[in-house]
């Protein structure tokens, strides 16, 4: 009964952790968001566990008439809402073209087969099943773990190499105005991949669903305890560099006339000689890092001569190469959002917005007008 009320502990504590996530105000609400669902995912898993372990050890079968191991698709849905939180918390744009979500979807095609063929079975068979898998393991479901092992490991590299070039860059991340250190997530990986490398062998070791189980619910309350914890309540995450938006001169750190002057003429040369707006990973911080001018003297330069914030400011830009490639031949091969990729818009909708917010058209609009000029 033990593993019934770790499964029960673990499955209600994560429900908590959501919750917190999902309503309490942040700076990095929209990545919480992820994390909340990670947590929802995770909390159901636990449930599902408890209560056909709980049927099994009682051999309360009736109980288990209906019960399906969906529990394998949530299991694989970890690595995906993983790593798209950490792209949110470092501001990586995702862009999912139909090739990237079919890859996405590959390692799920074995769980849903088994679930379909597990469903097409009559009730004493599946029942069967999920007495001997309890016991000792059955084939199947022992290769959908070892495949669940591998989808997990190759989501946790891909989130260490995202980590570790943005570290590369630097430990802080802009997110309104508030700069986060996000150094930590590298040792949370760390310790994940650990986890993971040292509990495969246990688990093919033992192959039964009970000893797996176990092993996977200490492992994953430790790390999941920490990642709440570092991304809510921790001190050290909130207690950084507060980088105040400009509200009027007053209020600006003065710096003398010819630096101000030499800061405008760099940011402006780096703008029309590099064009970094092409990007659409192209943020304040990586300007800054580049020309070497602070943050805060950014943000003051642009509200003092442009009177714009950094994204309208770059947003500008964009809209004007988009203009240009609109008003020429080439457009007519390219679909709208091919022209908004190209400017450095991360989505369809970003690129309609900031277009039509500086051109008072939307791209298909300005397109037509053009063709009929």
């Amino acid at each position: 009964m033990f593993l019934k009320y770790i499964t029960l502990f673990s499955g209600f504590n994560y429900i908590v952790f959501a919750i917190t996530l999902l309503v309490r105000k942040s700076p990095i609400r929209k990545a919480n968001r992820f994390l909340g669902i990670l947590f929802v995912v995770m909390s159901v898993y636990s449930i599902m566990l408890s209560f056909s372990f709980s049927a099994l050890h009682k051999e309360n079968y009736t109980h288990l008439v209906y019960y399906a191991p969906y529990d394998l698709v949530l299991l694989l849905l970890l690595g995906p809402l993983l790593l798209r939180y950490i792209r949110e918390l470092l501001g990586i744009p995702t862009i999912s073209n139909l090739t990237d979500i079919l890859i996405h979807l590959l390692p799920f095609i074995p769980s849903v087969t088994f679930i379909v063929y597990f469903l097409l079975q009559g009730t004493s068979t599946r029942l069967n099943l999920l007495i001997t898998n309890y016991e000792k393991g059955i084939w199947q479901i022992n290769l959908l773990n070892l495949l669940f092992y591998f989808q997990m490991i190759a989501y946790l590299i891909l989130s260490y190499n995202v980590i570790h070039k943005q570290l590369r860059k630097t430990s802080k991340v802009q997110i309104g105005n508030i700069q986060l250190d996000v150094s930590w997530l590298r040792i949370y990986i760390i310790i994940n991949l650990s986890f993971m490398l040292l509990s495969a062998p246990l688990s093919f070791y033992f192959a039964n669903e009970k000893v797996n189980v176990l092993i996977a619910q200490v492992a994953m309350i430790i790390q999941f305890i920490y990642l709440f914890v570092k991304s809510t309540w921790q001190t050290s995450l909130f207690s950084t560099e507060i980088v105040n938006e400009v509200k009027n001169k007053d209020a600006i750190l003065k710096i003398a006339d010819e630096v101000v002057e030499d800061y405008f003429l760099k940011l402006m040369d780096y703008i029309n000689e590099k064009k970094p707006y092409l990007n659409e990973g192209c943020s304040i911080q990586s300007v800054s890092d580049y020309t070497g001018i602070s943050v805060h003297h950014l943000s003051n330069i642009l509200n003092n001569h442009f009177h714009k914030n950094f994204p309208d400011f770059i947003n500008e830009y964009r809209t004007n190469e988009a203009k240009r490639i609109l008003e020429s031949d080439i457009s007519n091969k390219m679909t709208l959002e091919a022209v908004g990729f190209e400017c450095g818009f991360g989505s369809k909708s970003s690129f309609n917005k900031a277009f039509k917010k500086n051109t008072s058209l939307t791209p298909s609009e300005y397109r037509l007008q053009s063709r009929n000029n």
